[in-house]
């Protein structure tokens, strides 16, 4: 949605280049859960949460 209203506000490369920092941010936070030993499953909600999760709050 953030990337999405960036996109329409400030043009379709400031929208990509934030979904894109999102999507890496949720890449890093995966394999650092992986390689700390946490199921794959339980890896993938735990990354979601980390990144995502705050659009709760807004």
């Amino acid at each position: 949605m953030a990337s999405a209203v960036l996109g329409l506000l400030a043009g379709l490369p400031f929208g990509a280049l934030l979904a894109g920092l999102f999507g890496g941010l949720f890449l890093v936070v995966l394999v650092a859960l992986r390689l700390r030993g946490a199921r794959a499953l339980d890896a993938g909600r735990r990354a979601y949460l980390f990144t995502f999760g705050w659009a709760n709050w807004v």
